[in-house]
């Protein structure tokens, strides 16, 4: 099995943090933490609210 390198892309995980179903909703992303060192939020669509909502990357 091939070895995994340690680079600059890393895996993260967006969760909501908005609605009654706070922290319910996730998205998987990529990011380059050599652009983007500080946490990532974005707007993403929450199939249990039903709307757009607030994701926060988590650790």
């Amino acid at each position: 099995m091939a070895k995994k390198k340690e680079g600059a892309r890393i895996k993260i995980k967006l969760v909501s943090v908005e609605g009654e179903h706070k922290g319910k909703s996730v998205y998987v992303s990529y990011k380059n933490r050599n652009n983007t060192k500080e946490r990532i939020e974005l707007k993403k669509y929450d199939k249990f609210a039903k709307k757009h909502v607030l994701h926060r990357e988590a650790k």
